[in-house]
């Protein structure tokens, strides 16, 4: 290999060896800094296995007692996973590329975990910039293991076609911000795909895409908090997105979120006490007509709140239902279905001294007249609407399969 392409390899390094402690960079020899400032093209993609000299660098910089990884524009062709420890941070160029190489061996392209902490700082550092490429194989592309007080931004996970970024159990903080994973849009996901999966608690996702997985956004543990995050698919190559949001842990928020596109439920809710605040859900054309549901309630997803909601369907290919399931207990308020859904809600309580006159629904033939007292347990039939005012309360009575339950404010 000529002098000029040792010098492109060891450019595509600039690695950094160790920027702490106010020292820019550290290198092995002058060999390293004499590349750096003369080369100015990125690393060729020419079949180079660079995972035993990234390796290398990054067990260095764990020698240290800490550092920062640094990757300049260029694709870095890995054949098995790249784990980089607590206390090694990872920055990429915005088109620097950590890629599966064909042959990939390992069922994750980056791990983040192990090791001691570092010494210069009591949190995980961060994953910022960059590219992590899967290769479309039926892998993870970052996963991050027990740890804690991580960040994680500006990144874009692609063709990672089992999982885009999958945080295991353990450790708190595990926070992404501005991050895209996404699957080309020719190409098919994995089974039982997901776009960012969440197993531990207290962190956060604020400004994330996610494109082409079988579940778009999955928590499985409690308070985490989920803000303005687009999830969709192209259902007629990548397969259709079943849930865009399956939220299976409880107290978690979910504001601003956007599921676009499910084929059966935009927001599958399946653990008690969780907030969905100005979220919206747009029905899949490619979905079955008159199918799914904006908001699916199990019998799990019991005293959910529901504040300023909207749903939308065209109109000639119809959402079912905006809300379905378990709504006992469920506070909603603010629901908005402007066509396309087939039973949308709209909640409207009224208020005053009791002299209003009936409520009245134009069109459907429901007509609720005010009562002074309770209705008993024999009368009515399961689903039937009363309006109670004992001249002190008043409150709509709904008749259950246990029985009428009278609804409260929280």
């Amino acid at each position: 290999m000529h002098r000029r392409a040792v010098m492109q390899k060891l450019a595509g390094l600039g690695l950094a060896a160790g920027y702490f402690n106010n020292v820019k960079a550290v290198y092995a020899d002058e060999l390293h800094a004499r590349a750096l400032a003369e080369a100015q093209e990125p690393p060729e993609r020419d079949g180079i296995d660079w995972h035993p000299e990234l390796s290398k660098r990054i067990a260095s910089l764990e020698g240290r007692g800490g550092g920062t990884l640094e990757l300049g524009d260029g694709v870095y062709e890995i054949s098995r996973p790249l784990r980089l420890p607590v206390s090694v941070s990872l920055t990429m160029a915005t088109n620097a590329v950590i890629r599966a190489r064909t042959g990939f061996t390992g069922d994750a392209v980056l791990i983040k975990g192990g090791g001691a902490k570092s010494k210069y700082s009591d949190t995980s550092g961060w994953i910022r910039g960059g590219v992590i490429d899967g290769g479309l194989l039926p892998l993870t592309g970052l996963r991050v293991e027990d740890v804690q007080k991580l960040e994680i931004a500006d990144l874009v996970v692609t063709n990672a076609t089992y999982k885009g970024i999958h945080l295991l159990q353990g450790g708190y903080e595990k926070n992404i911000t501005r991050v895209r994973c996404d699957v080309d849009l020719n190409a098919r996901y994995a089974p039982n795909s997901i776009g960012i999966h969440y197993e531990n608690g207290d962190s956060k996702v604020i400004l994330a895409h996610v494109i082409g997985y079988e579940t778009g956004v999955r928590s499985d543990d409690s308070s985490n908090w989920f803000t303005m995050i687009h999830v969709w698919n192209y259902d007629p190559v990548q397969g259709p997105m079943g849930y865009c949001f399956y939220c299976n842990g409880s107290s978690n928020t979910f504001n601003q979120c956007y599921a676009d596109s499910p084929s059966i439920a935009g927001f599958y809710v399946n653990q008690p006490y969780q907030s969905f605040a100005q979220c919206r859900v747009y029905y899949s054309r490619w979905a079955k007509d008159n199918s799914g549901t904006g908001f699916l309630i199990t019998p799990n997803g019991r005293f959910g709140n529901y504040f300023g909601n909207a749903l939308f369907a065209d109109n000639g290919h119809r959402l079912a239902k905006a809300f379905d399931g378990d709504l006992e207990g469920a506070c909603i308020l603010g629901t908005t279905a402007p066509g396309g859904v087939a039973a949308g809600l709209e909640n409207r309580i009224p208020s005053g001294d009791g002299s209003a006159p009936p409520l009245n629904f134009s069109g459907s033939g429901f007509r609720l007249t005010p009562q002074t007292k309770a209705p008993s347990l024999e009368e009515g039939q399961p689903g039937e609407v009363r309006w109670v005012d004992d001249g002190t309360t008043c409150a709509l009575w709904v008749k259950a399969s246990s029985g009428w339950k009278k609804s409260q404010l929280l």
